[in-house]
């Protein structure tokens, strides 16, 4: 029964450490972007907030689930899709999601981190809430 437990247990982390965190250069500061697997049962769209003018939408994922520490938030981290000309690619995203399918999707941390480790690479989120990647006014997919 151990072993199975200590065999679990590193898979388990595994998958957590597998949530590689890049920082890539920005002008003024670094943003830090990540993929994130979203597991079917594991999150919901919020749909009290629906699909708004200029593709905005909120995902929520129980804390627990997400690979990133958030010391200051008690229940989900909220991932928030900003607002932009371009829908249709936000709204193919989003009729998956809420189909609950299994979607990676590429996360902006910035801008409320805290830097805790430079190497390894370590942050954790001030509050509650991150964005999908977006770039040139349009979700972007790739980190």
């Amino acid at each position: 029964m151990r072993y199975l437990l200590a065999v679990f247990s590193v898979i388990v982390m595994s998958k957590i450490q597998a949530q590689e965190i890049v920082a890539n250069k920005g002008k003024y500061f670094d943003y830090y972007h990540m993929m994130y697997q979203l597991e079917s049962g594991k999150y919901k769209v919020n749909s009290n907030y629906g699909f708004n003018e200029g593709g905005q939408f909120e995902v929520l994922v129980p804390k627990q689930y997400f690979p990133v520490s958030a010391p200051n938030c008690k229940e989900n981290i909220i991932i928030r899709m900003p607002r932009s000309e371009n829908e249709a690619k936000k709204q193919a995203l989003y009729e998956k999601l809420v189909a609950q399918k299994e979607v990676n999707v590429i996360l902006e941390l910035n801008p409320y981190i805290n830097l805790v480790n430079k190497k390894p690479l370590k942050v954790e989120l001030q509050y509650c809430n991150v964005f999908f990647r977006h770039r040139s006014g349009d979700y972007y997919d790739s980190l």
